[in-house]
């Protein structure tokens, strides 16, 4: 499996097991994208990760995974 190089997309990538996941991943050498609904949260992996890209948003609604899919894509 390759392990570098990807883009990688994390749910919940703001905190816990999400953040620890990103972090790895991007220094391993990963592009991380990360989402979530808490933006002070995500602000505050952004500060810590700088190389990672976030977004906040709801995927419970129909909007906020439309608006995942568009940023990603």
């Amino acid at each position: 499996m390759k392990t570098t190089g990807n883009t990688i997309l994390i749910t919940g990538g703001g905190t816990g097991i999400g953040f620890a996941l990103a972090e790895a991943f991007s220094r391993a050498g990963n592009e991380v994208l990360i989402c979530g609904r808490r933006t002070e949260r995500l602000d505050e992996a952004k500060r810590q990760l700088p190389e990672v890209h976030a977004l906040p948003c709801d995927l419970t609604e129909s909007e906020g995974r439309q608006a995942l899919f568009d940023w990603a894509t």
